[in-house]
């Protein structure tokens, strides 16, 4: 059991050894019921400059009808954002009730919060490390398959296609829902130059008229049937290559590190110690998310995913236990010698003076 402990509680050990166990946190799924409920936004690149001098490319996303919006930009500043943000968004679309980004210096600018309260827009922003709690990272994924796979060897012309490709996204039929991001959208399909010619359109005055109403309710319903299968199924899917943890105020906990490598410092990546600490929780501030700070020092405050964390040997409570009984030992030793009080000053003196005087006092 000695040896165990010993082993557990190594320092170095817990620094360098790599995990072998699932990562910690199983897949919590955000819930919505209604177009624009939630919208996401992420900013790709940079990208080679294009011959339109654009450089990055702005993603938005509805997390309940999956409709994509394109924009591409010659410079990713606050500022720029939030124009698009506020121009091509919101006085279009309407205010959702969420927006979700990651902490990019763009989102977390005074000026991109100052635009989300005037238009009382709640911000949530994903922790670091853990791009997957944005739905638009998911898009990204299949945006740069589709410009690679148009642009070729021409990567300047990056941003050459992106209205085609906004037309393809939100008109392709989503495995999640069972149906395109127009229809939920605008309650109809987007009609493409192929539906044109196979389907053309032969509307009589005395057609019979179809009740979009009652066409987009049954949609509705037929979408969130659709989706609650497919959230059971990712779920499945998603924890099954993970595990759950979870963890108490002021527990001790390494947090995973990401280090570069720098070869003008003799630095490298690989030898570097993969965990950093320790830290100590002091607020859960989701199903997921810890806010934890240095133990140490009481700083670099931050909020991590549960996946960046594992525990840390030993325990907060297994440390207070080893400081408790250091101090009792320190309290509970005994001296060696005897105290017999302090000696007279004035034998002392006569001591010094009359070396026969230590006799005669012992005589006495």
């Amino acid at each position: 059991m000695d040896v165990k402990s010993h082993i557990q509680n190594c320092q170095v050990c817990q620094m360098y050894k790599p995990e072998g166990r699932k990562p910690a946190g199983k897949l919590q799924q955000t819930v919505v019921t209604r177009p624009w409920e939630m919208l996401g936004v992420d900013l790709m690149g940079p990208f080679p400059r294009s011959s339109n001098q654009n450089v990055y490319m702005l993603v938005f996303v509805d997390y309940y009808s999956k409709w994509v919006e394109l924009f591409a930009l010659r410079q990713a500043t606050a500022r720029t954002v939030s124009n698009i943000l506020t121009k091509e968004i919101l006085t279009r679309w309407g205010v959702p009730d969420y927006i979700l980004s990651d902490r990019g210096s763009q989102f977390v600018s005074d000026l991109f919060e100052e635009t989300c309260q005037r238009w009382n827009l709640r911000q949530k922003l994903t922790t670091a490390y853990h791009p997957q709690t944005n739905l638009t990272e998911r898009v990204n994924r299949t945006l740069k398959t589709m410009v690679a796979s148009y642009v070729g060897t021409q990567h300047k012309h990056w941003d050459k296609h992106l209205h085609e490709f906004r037309f393809a996204l939100n008109s392709a039929v989503q495995e999640s829902t069972g149906v395109t991001p127009a229809e939920l959208n605008l309650s109809r399909p987007l009609r493409g130059p192929l539906e044109m010619v196979l389907q053309p359109q032969q509307v009589t005055p005395d057609a019979a008229c179809y009740d979009q109403v009652v066409h987009l309710r049954d949609l509705r319903a037929l979408v969130s049937k659709n989706m609650i299968q497919a959230r059971l199924k990712q779920k499945r899917n998603y924890d099954k290559k993970r595990r759950d943890m979870q963890f108490q105020l002021r527990d001790r906990v390494w947090l995973r590190s990401h280090p570069y490598s720098k070869a003008e410092q003799f630095f490298s990546a690989k030898l570097a110690p993969k965990w950093q600490g320790p830290y100590r929780i002091v607020e859960q501030s989701g199903p997921l998310n810890y806010r934890v700070v240095k133990e140490d020092t009481g700083e670099d405050m931050r909020v991590v995913h549960v996946s960046r964390l594992k525990a840390c040997y030993p325990s907060a409570e297994e440390l207070e236990e080893i400081e408790r009984r250091k101090v009792l030992e320190i309290f509970e030793e005994e001296s060696e010698e005897t105290f017999l009080g302090f000696p007279d000053p004035e034998v002392s003196r006569l001591k010094a003076c009359d070396p026969s005087a230590e006799e005669h006092e012992r005589q006495k």
